[in-house]
Formats: C-alpha cells, structure tokens, sequence
C-alpha cells in the first residue's frame, strides 16, 4: 500500500468513524427557487449536521478556512499575513481557552449539537478530498469549531487593535472605533398601521468573502424552526426570525480591552511585579509555517503571558493585554436558545447567558413586544482608574474579573412611541427622545460614549418625527431611505466647506462647484450630482486617511485640498463617463463576474453602500447592506422577506451564484417561509447529505 493512499485511507475512515452517530437518511434538505437550505430533522444535533453539508456545498473554501484560521495554519497558504493571524490565534490562547472551557461551559445536549456540526463537515471533506486545500486539516473536532468563535469574538472586541497600538510603541491612542455598521428597527401596533409588530434585521458588512452572510433554514421536532444569517463556521443564525419572534445584531464598541504596563524585574527580563511580588511569564516560542516562492520555512516568535492575559515585548517595556472574551465559550450555544425562544421571557433569559460578548440586540415578537439591548460584556472596574489609558500592571486594583448583569445595560421594552432602533449609535438614542435611557444612570468607564450619534441615527429620528402610523410600506422606505440628515451630522459636515467656493475663483472647475452645491444629500441611483458627490468626498477622505469614525464625526481640510478634490472628481468622470451630469447608478455598481446593476446607496445611509473606485472609474459596491429580512408578526399569519447582494452560493457554476444581484438592485425582496409543508411542496431538489 502506497503512503499516500494509506494516509488517505486513514482520512477516510476516521471521518467516517466521526459521522457514524448521524443516519443521513433521517436528515433532508430542500433547496428552494433561490438555492437557500431547508434543512428538516427529528433532532436538532442532524439539523446542525444538514446545515454543515449544506453550507459546504455552497462555501467550502470559506468553510475550511475556518477551520484553517481555528488551527492557526493560514501562514501555509497566504504567506506573511497568513502567520500573523497565526500568530494571532496562538498569542490569545485561542486553542487552549476553546479545550480547557468546552468541558465546563457547554451543556451536553448543546454538546451533541456541535459534534454533529464537526461530523457534517468531515464528511463532507472526506467525499471531497480534491477540494481540500492543506493536508491534515480535517477531520475537525467540536472543540476547533469552538476554537473558531473564540477567535472571531476577540477580533471583534478590539484586540487586534489594541495589540497594534502595543506594537506601534503607542498603547494611549488605543480606541475601539468601528469599520463598518448596522441597522436594527422594530415596531409594535402602538404605531404600526394595520396593529402588526415589524422587524428589520440589516447587517452591514462586506458584499462578498470570508464574513458574508449565508441564508439557512433550520427546522426539527425538538422545537426548532428558524430562518436566518450565519457567516461560515456558525452553527445558528446570528440573527433571524423563528414563528414566534426574531431579533437583529448591530455592532456595538464600548471599552472591551484593557492595555497595561509590566513593571519588570532589573535582575530578570521575564519576571513581573504583582502586589509586591515577582512573578514568572508564561513563555512561548510560537513555530509559525510561512508560505514562500521557495516553499514553507517556520519562523519562532515569542508569547507571553501573566496574570492579565496576552502580553507582549516592546522596546518600551512588556505590555499586556486584558479582554472579555477569555471567560467563557458560551457563545454559540447562546445563539442556539436564541433560535429556540418562543417568546420575550425565554429571549431574556438566553440573553442572560451573556456568552455572546458584544452587539446590539433589537427583537420584536408575536405577542406585541419589541425590546432593545446594548448587550456587552463589560467589566467592571475599579474607579481610582482611567480605563481608556495604559493602566498599571502591578497591582490587584487594577486586576477585573467580574462583570455587569444583562439587567444593568442599557435597555428598553415596549416603550410607548411603539418603536425601538439602533444605528450603531450611542444606546442612549434606541427609541423616542421622551423614552432613552438616561446615560447618567450608567458607567462612564464602560466608554459608552465611543457609541455616538451618527447619520443614521440622525436621520431615522427625523423620519420618525411626528409619525403616529407607519404602514409596512412606510417601514421599507425608511429602510431604503437614501438621505443624510438635514444640515446635521459628519457628512453635512464635510461637506459644508464647499459653499463657501466662489466659481469665479476657479473657472476650470466653476461647473463643477456649481453642480456640487446642488446635491440634495441623497445617494439615489437616479441622483445627477451625486456621482460627482462620491468621487470628491472620497478623495478627501483618502488625503486626510480618514476612515468609518470620520463619517459620523465629519473631517476639516484645507480650501487648496478641497479644489484639488474637485478636480480629481471632474476629471474622473469626464474620462470614463464623458459628462459630469450623469445618473449616480450609471457610475455606482454592484458586479460580479460579467454582470453590473446599479445601485442606490451612500456609506452611513439607512441605505447604507461603500464603494471602490475601480480603474476604469466606477464605484464597485463592496460593503453595506449584506443581508436584508423584514418580518410582520401578526394575528393574520406572519410574512418574511429577505434579500443578499449576488446569491446564495460561493461557486461560480451555481446557478445561484448571482440570481438576487437584479432584486436586490432594485431593492426588491423575496419571500420566504417556515411551514414545512410549503417548503418541500414548491422545492427544486430534496435529497440526503450523503
């Protein structure tokens, strides 16, 4: 027998040894007009099982490289910045805390769940060994899906940034800033028009790669029946509506991480002081496998850790860093029960798991309740402390272990304007002015005020304003409205400056000046100023390396930039559109492959779009409204709708690779529904994972 037959043979049957708890035939999936997994079971452990197979025949690379990243491997295909995410995933203890936590913080049944996720993708990896890209990958195990979460959650806490500002030399300039945003609304009958309660769920995140988000039906006989989004390596909908209620997830980034200075021993490089005594590090020599022109060679470099967590060396001192997400690995069950809750009071009580470590939560059900949450896991800390500075590292005081109860965030249930909302702004703007939480009542060390008032935010509340009915066509436009707040905000702002040119100073570009202080401050595909809008502003932007942040707060630049931008902004369009006046769709687009639509759509819109200037001077759409569903619960029967930017499938042979591109261009919906019966009446295939 040849090696390499015997170790594939060895491949084989141990995934198969793996998924021999789980009977294929008992598992079906139905995939409807648009190539989107319904997945029936008796058990919920072979519904998890289904969505694994599924998910890999739509995703698989996106699937694997999960698993990749859990097993800290990405140096082996990406080279350079594959290691440093290696590095990453080793420096955080990602394995470590996913092993050690996985026996004491999973219930067994959840247990059952996640093994069967795990036998799911090993068997699909076993019947497809030539789509697998790095030997020695798969089987995965339960605790590498853990593995995975672990890793995701502490990214999105702010770690690596703040591990950037160690590396940098500058750990005070750590802030938590976002990059991107979210929208979440929810209405009850005290102003919907027909007494329905409405949801919109409508992440905003890149079009298109590892964090896309992938529509699922999962239904058993346990209870389960919930049609959502996941990201590749999810077991459960982050969010999504079930029968009786669904909940949205915007971003949220109070102060998560802390930063602090070791106070080093003179006689001992790799001893710290603790309460007045001297401690040893933790070290590591973390063995990186770096991809190359001339192969893999592996590189050593070191780890520490103390009694914080993570540390690292700088010439400044050793720095180490302390986060909340090292506690526990509840997550993923928590949006398990998430998926199981049935009404408001079984929400609540997952949400009081406080596994999942940060977001925004807005839920509506069918019982007339909407509720909003800035759901965090914040530490509470001692007040002797600035807490947005380096702290000490040398004392107890500033040593945390504890954290704040669901009940102390800021929150509001069924308030009487009938709405709630959250923009990625400040949580003390989530329903009507009259009804917010009041900010003294909370912590100022928790850094809420990082959370601020933004466009959207801005723009929703003057959309809302003296409303007493919104109707379900109103609650869609407000969705896809495409204006920025009137003479308030970051974008008016920084855009301001330009009526303050004279067009007689600048002849070349008088045309232009003129056009531009004619824009309304929308973002619309039918906008003939707008075109000229983006090219300008993103120049700026560009020049002043501005970023998210800059949208909400607005920037400052000089008169000399200012015309240079509007230059720039000309000249673009007189080259590869041969008019300044030309429709914004003409110019923004969504593409993929050989198609292109136009789309609507400005960054911090409602109708939130970021987009690329291409070479040959378009806009190529790349982040913003990712996954869009609208749920009406209502005593005549519920109704979903939903939408994604290109399809449901990662492969460019799928005929669903790009079949929603046109709908959602036209900002159209499809529907969709949870009864069994129609699912599989009106399906294109049903088959078995096997």
């Amino acid at each position: 027998m040849k090696p390499s037959f015997y170790f594939y043979f060895l491949f084989v049957f141990f995934c198969h040894v793996s998924v021999a708890q789980i009977d294929c035939a008992k598992v079906t999936i139905a995939r409807d007009t648009f190539g989107v997994p319904h997945i029936f079971a008796d058990t919920d452990a072979e519904v998890a099982y289904g969505l694994a197979w599924a998910h890999c025949e739509d995703d698989f690379e996106n699937i694997q490289l999960m698993m990749i990243t859990a097993k800290a491997r990405v140096g082996e295909l990406s080279g350079k910045e594959g290691a440093i995410s290696d590095y990453f995933v080793r420096f955080i203890k990602a394995k470590e805390i996913a092993e050690e936590k996985y026996e004491t913080d999973l219930s067994s049944g959840y247990k059952k769940i996640i093994e069967a996720y795990a036998d799911g993708v090993n068997s699909y990896a076993a019947k497809h060994p030539t789509e697998i890209k790095l030997k020695n990958i798969f089987p995965v195990t339960p605790q590498n899906i853990i593995t995975g979460y672990v890793i995701i959650l502490t990214s999105m806490v702010g770690t690596p940034t703040a591990l950037e500002c160690v590396f940098k030399g500058k750990p005070d300039e750590y802030i938590f800033n976002a990059s991107a945003g979210s929208n979440g609304i929810a209405m009850n009958s005290r102003i919907t028009a027909d007494s329905s309660t409405y949801l919109l769920i409508n992440p905003h995140v890149p079009l298109e790669g590892r964090a896309s988000w992938y529509e699922a039906h999962l239904c058993s006989q346990q209870g389960l029946n919930i049609y959502g989004a996941l990201v590749p390596g999810m077991i459960f909908p982050a969010m999504g509506c079930n029968e009786h209620l669904g909940w949205a997830i915007t971003f949220n980034w109070p102060d998560y991480v802390d930063i602090y200075k070791m106070e080093i021993n003179p006689g001992n490089k790799n001893q710290y002081k603790f309460d007045g005594e001297w401690y040893d590090f933790e070290i590591r020599k973390i063995p990186l496998k770096v991809k190359t022109k001339f192969g893999n060679i592996t590189l050593k470099k070191e780890a520490l850790w103390c009694i914080y967590g993570p540390a690292y060396r700088t010439k400044n001192g050793i720095y180490a860093l302390r986060y909340n997400t090292m506690f526990n690995v509840k997550a993923a069950e928590q949006w398990y029960e998430l998926a199981k809750a049935k009404q408001y009071v079984d929400f609540y009580k997952a949400m009081e798991m406080q596994g999942i470590p940060l977001f925004n939560f807005v839920m509506a059900d069918d019982k007339n309740n909407i509720f909003y949450l800035f759901n965090a896991a914040l530490p509470i800390r001692n007040p002797d402390f600035d807490w947005q500075k380096t702290l000490p590292g040398n004392t107890s005081k500033t040593f945390w272990n504890t954290f704040y109860t669901l009940s102390q965030l800021p929150q509001k249930y069924n308030p009487k304007c009938g709405y709630v909302y959250n923009t990625n702004n400040t949580p003390f703007h989530c329903t009507a002015a009259s009804e917010n939480p009041n900010d003294l009542s909370f912590n100022k060390q928790s850094a809420f005020s990082w959370n601020r008032i933004n466009n959207r935010d801005l723009r929703f509340n003057e959309l809302m304003k003296d409303k007493t009915s919104v109707s379900f066509a109103d609650f869609k436009k407000i969705k896809y409205d495409c204006a920025f707040p009137t003479k308030q905000g970051g974008i008016y702002k920084t855009f301001k400056p330009i009526y303050d040119l004279k067009e007689s100073d600048y002849p070349d570009i008088a045309d232009a000046i003129s056009k531009l202080k004619k824009w309304d401050f929308t973002g619309y595909a039918d906008n003939r100023e707008a075109a000229l809008v983006a090219f300008t502003i993103d120049f700026l932007f560009k020049k002043k390396n501005a970023a998210y942040n800059e949208l909400e707060i607005g920037i400052e630049y000089s008169t000399d930039l200012l015309v240079e931008a509007i230059r720039y902004a000309k000249k673009k369009l007189l080259t590869h559109h041969k008019s300044i006046d030309v429709p914004f769709g003409d110019v923004q687009r969504l593409m993929r492959e050989d198609k292109s639509y136009p789309v609507s759509g400005f960054p911090e819109c409602l109708k939130a779009l970021a987009s690329d200037v291409t070479k040959d001077g378009f806009l190529h759409a790349k982040n913003g409204d990712s996954f869009i569903m609208f749920a009406k619960f209502s005593k005549n029967g519920n109704s979903y709708e939903t939408v994604v930017p290109y399809g449901e499938s990662r492969r460019k042979a799928s005929p669903h690779f790009m079949d929603q591109m046109e709908m959602y261009s036209q900002q159209k919906t499809k529907s969709i529904t949870l009864d069994n019966a129609v699912v599989l009446k009106t399906a294109t295939r049903i088959y078995h994972p096997q």
